[in-house]
């Protein structure tokens, strides 16, 4: 057996080797998916300097003496709109602008004094205090600088992302395909009609439905394989069926122990496939197994205990197609545990719990 710690570092090597291919998305169609490139800004974000709310554009110099008990009046030279072309505009001494918010700024505006804080008199807009300088501008470049670097390949991109990335003008993404993942549960006990009465003996398929739905939310295409019942020809045949529709990563849950109805092992081995390694010092999931296919194809051997299977995808399966998409590893979450637990010294042990953040965080 190897520890917990020897598999994950096979998985990565393994799948290291075997990247996606890519593919161009528009940016609508790219939430879920994980960039195969680097990016960088197209331009400068904000393109402009800008009003960021409504007001006045003013030279701070023409308002140092500005007060309640001394106002000062400055003549209005006009008005901007939002989307407005002010090239070849500038604030003149004693004047101002009357701009709208996101309006592009005439050149030499110091500051802009918020609507609500003037007052009119005929053409003269009044202050009565000194801005200070730069408020409530935005400035060209503020927010990224044309050519910088954005957003690493393996991102997987969020909402969040499309944003600036919308922002910056970016219309497609260069995205890892997603990979082709065949699932394979077996077991003669097995039902997949959730709504069918159990049998003496039987148990319900929760396997394939958790894998699947694991699975999508990782961002793969995913195929469930009819069930293999205890049949080494079966099985053969649905390693040829996955290795001729070309799967990325073929995953099986069950038969993959030492009993006399364990078939994975040997119906891999009689297909040509490499095993890499066969049991891991691991709780819940010793039995777990990696191999190669002969088309290249990754193949994961998971425990069918319910929680072994979801370990092995949460852990395994889950490293493998990180590696596969170019992403930085996962990085632990460190917390206190509130109460006891005992296992064997060598023993990775995966428990079930319970996150809770205290007041002080």
């Amino acid at each position: 057996m190897i520890t917990y710690d020897n598999a994950r570092q096979i998985i990565r090597e393994t799948a290291r080797v075997r990247p996606l291919g890519t593919e161009t998305l528009p940016l609508q169609k790219a939430v879920g998916r994980t960039c195969a490139a680097d990016m960088h800004a197209t331009l400068d974000i904000q393109p402009f300097d800008n009003a960021a709310m409504d007001g006045f554009a003013v030279r701070t110099d023409d308002l140092t003496a500005a007060s309640a008990e001394a106002p000062v009046y400055l003549a209005k030279a006009g008005i901007i709109a939002a989307g407005q072309d002010s090239n070849g505009l500038q604030i003149a001494p004693q004047t101002c602008w009357h701009v709208m918010t996101g309006a592009m700024l005439p050149t030499g505006t110091d500051a802009i004094v918020p609507i609500e804080n003037v007052t009119f008199e005929g053409d003269s807009v009044i202050f009565t205090a000194q801005p200070e300088h730069a408020q409530h501008i935005r400035r060209a470049g503020e927010d990224f600088r044309k050519g910088a670097f954005i957003l690493a390949a393996g991102t997987r991109l969020t909402p969040a992302h499309i944003l600036p990335l919308a922002t910056l003008g970016i219309a497609h993404v260069t995205v890892y395909k997603k990979p082709k993942i065949l699932f394979i549960p077996t077991g003669t006990e097995i039902i997949d009609d959730l709504a069918a009465p159990l049998a003496n003996g039987q148990i319900y398929n929760s396997n394939k439905f958790y894998a699947q739905a694991f699975l999508q939310e990782s961002d793969a295409e995913v195929t469930v394989h009819d069930i293999i019942r205890d049949d080494l020809n079966a099985f053969a045949k649905a390693l040829a069926h996955a290795q001729a529709a070309h799967y990325d990563i073929v995953v099986s849950s069950g038969a993959v122990s030492a009993g006399s109805f364990d078939f994975v092992k040997d119906g891999l081995e009689q297909s040509g496939a490499q095993i890499i390694y066969h049991k891991i010092k691991l709780k819940p999931g010793k039995p777990n197994l990696l191999a190669t296919l002969p088309s290249g194809a990754l193949y994961f051997g998971l425990p069918g205990n319910p929680a072994a299977t979801a370990v092995g995808l949460r852990f395994f399966v889950a490293e493998a197609l990180r590696i596969i998409r170019r992403q930085k590893p996962e990085a632990p979450v460190q917390a206190r545990a509130l109460n006891g637990f005992t296992k064997k010294r060598g023993l990775h042990m995966v428990l079930k719990g319970r996150l809770e953040y205290g007041p002080d965080g």
